[in-house]
């Protein structure tokens, strides 16, 4: 199954697949049927001729492929989004769906693979009792395989759907025991499952379910997945799983649950994810200090933090994060028409100025946007337009420019000012948001805890090395 979702606005909207969605995309990838054998037969031929005679598969397929194919044709003809279309077009493929589940029907007792086709026909008209009975059948008839993974996984589904949270949870278990297994369709179901015994008041079991989502979409973090995507699947995991610990009254490990999300979210690292996750302790706790979890020992890091992309540099030797090592790098994400932005200049100058002696060295990291007031502008117009408000405005440090997103992508930048504070491993240890006082004051101690860290390997600079020209 595919599963729509409408694009950023802009004067000619298109229509456009999602790559998932809360309900798990069945049939995205389906693998050569494993119990075509038990089936005794690759095709079922209708025994009225009035009837559609092609395989089941054939039948699921082109309703599954349904929406897809609009779309393409929409696009094509250059038809501008419309939601009335969008959802009128939803409503043709579960119809298509009703149709070609009552043409198998017509058949006699379906077996084998055509029960699972039924199941999932069914599933895509939105019928939940014929989805779990077709589908129910097909496992006890296919225990195994990646086509009883996935009629396990819209069983799920639709036994949460009609509150048959045994049989959920059972079914759920069944597919932990099971090979092949999917993350993102785990963390489908787990999302489901928790949703219901939310629903339900029953916070125990919740919170058992909002566990298995958090260690799915950790487990996905390590893939390819979107920026925003996975910060909204870690940070929904811990949400649910904070709450439950909320409504249990057990305010302890609901603190400890974002505050994990929290050094998650630096080790990423993701401004994105930290800013979320510190609003929610805030939440908690109001008047929580939000620097205390990281006062002890440092913890456990992904990786390094990324390289920085950079087209131009201003008052700064070009090269790469890495020859920082032995150093303390605060990257201060920001742009020349934010504000709030203007506010850190002062801090920034003054850490300047005292540490830089000790081993700290700040980057300015921005873009070129283009525009400079809401005026077009060149490259070269806007990078001199950059030197000068550098020297206007007294800032000591060098600059990085991109020529693209690639920077607020690996950082997870959606919002500035933010600041990103690096050890002199090339770790990330700590992340600023905003231009408040008590986050300056916080970036500040970690600051000085950072440069009073040991350095570790003899700091060794060769020519070329970065520093501040």
């Amino acid at each position: 199954m595919t599963f729509f979702s409408s694009i950023p606005s802009s004067s000619q909207r298109r229509f456009s697949l999602g790559e998932f969605g809360v309900v798990l995309a069945f049939g995205l990838a389906l693998a050569w049927p494993t119990c075509l054998a038990q089936s005794g037969r690759s095709k079922t031929v209708s025994p009225n001729p009035t009837l559609d005679s092609r395989a089941a598969q054939a039948l699921y397929e082109e309703a599954n492929n349904y929406i897809t194919h609009k779309y393409e044709e929409f696009n094509r003809r250059n038809v501008s989004f419309d939601p009335t279309l969008e959802a009128a077009t939803r409503q043709e493929q579960k119809d298509l769906a009703a149709r070609h589940a009552a043409t198998l029907a017509a058949r006699g007792q379906p077996r084998g693979n055509d029960l699972y086709y039924l199941g999932l026909l069914y599933h895509l008209a939105d019928n939940s009792d014929g989805a779990l009975t077709a589908l129910r059948q097909f496992v006890i008839s296919c225990p195994s395989g990646e086509l009883a993974q996935t009629a396990r996984s819209a069983i799920v589904v639709h036994a949460l759907r009609k509150n048959l949270l045994a049989e959920a949870e059972t079914t759920l278990a069944q597919y932990g025991q099971q090979q092949p297994q999917s993350d993102q369709e785990r963390y489908g179901m787990e999302t489901l499952a928790a949703d219901a015994f939310y629903k339900e008041k029953d916070y125990e079991r919740m919170a058992a379910h909002a566990a298995e989502m958090l260690k799915a979409a950790k487990l996905l973090s390590a893939t390819k997945i979107e920026t925003l995507k996975r910060d909204q699947m870690l940070y929904k995991s811990t949400l649910f799983l904070s709450e439950a610990y909320r409504k249990l009254g057990r305010k302890g490990p609901a603190l400890s649950s974002v505050n994990d999300l929290r050094k998650f979210a630096v080790a990423l690292p993701s401004g994105n994810l930290y800013k979320m996750a510190t609003a929610r302790l805030l939440d908690i706790e109001p008047g929580a200090d939000p620097l205390k979890v990281f006062e002890g020992n440092a913890t456990a890091s992904i990786g390094s933090a990324p390289e920085l992309a950079a087209d131009q540099w201003v008052d700064q030797t070009p090269g790469k994060l890495s020859d920082l090592r032995g150093r303390v790098v605060l990257l201060d994400f920001w742009a020349p028409w934010c504000g709030p932005c203007r506010f850190t200049f002062p801090k920034l100058r003054t850490w300047h100025e005292k540490y830089r002696n000790d081993g700290l060295v700040i980057l300015g990291v921005t873009n070129f946007y283009g525009e400079i007031d809401g005026h077009s502008v060149t490259r070269a117009q806007e990078l001199a337009y950059l030197r000068d408000f550098k020297k206007k405005h007294h800032l000591p440090y060098g600059f990085a420019i991109a020529n693209s997103r690639a920077n607020d992508t690996n950082y997870a930048v959606f919002s500035i000012p933010m600041s990103f504070l690096i050890d002199r491993r090339g770790t990330v240890r700590f992340i600023a948001t905003g231009a408040g006082e008590e986050q300056a004051a916080a970036l500040g101690k970690m600051i000085k805890k950072l440069l009073d860290e040991p350095v570790g390997e003899p700091e060794t600079r060769r020519p070329g090395d970065m520093g501040t020209r």
